[in-house]
């Protein structure tokens, strides 16, 4: 591994340890481009674009927490596999708070220029979110089938 790619892992470990679980947002400067485009949630582009992505995302998971199963960088790549766990305290987007713990799990790719953060793509599971703070119908259920009983 390049000295480089170790950088890069850096960051984004700082990224998810310090400003996604200690909402340390003050560190976005130095690790994300000024304009930063994340396309998996939106295509607005710039810091302040991404500080209301992880305003909104604290708002709906309050007490989120991040852990990072795997980091790999090539060149100007970092990809991450992570789990995030967290109660649904606060509205996520028209579904008010259930106060459901939830788990949710992504990868996601990042590309770095002039050592930081300027493109992200995620893949998540957002369905799995849903149906765990009830939004969304359990893999398998019917429309109208009774509520499987638990044993």
């Amino acid at each position: 591994m390049t000295a480089i790619e170790q950088k890069q892992i850096e960051a984004v470990r700082q990224l998810y340890g310090e400003v996604l679980n200690q909402q340390r947002i003050e560190l976005l400067p130095a690790l994300l481009s000024d304009d930063v485009v994340f396309h998996s949630f939106t295509d607005e582009r710039g810091l302040n674009a991404y500080k209301g992505l992880v305003e909104r995302l604290r708002v709906s998971f309050p007490d989120l927490h991040f852990t990072l199963q795997d980091v790999i960088a090539s060149n100007d790549r970092v990809i991450v596999r992570w789990t995030m766990h967290a109660t649904h305290g606060g509205p996520l987007g028209n579904i008010p708070a259930t106060g459901k713990p939830i788990e949710q799990k992504a990868i996601v790719i990042y590309r770095f220029e002039n050592g930081k953060i300027a493109e992200g793509w995620a893949q998540m599971d957002r369905l799995g979110v849903l149906q765990q703070v009830g939004a969304a119908p359990a893999v398998g259920a019917r429309p109208g089938a009774p509520e499987p009983v638990a044993r």
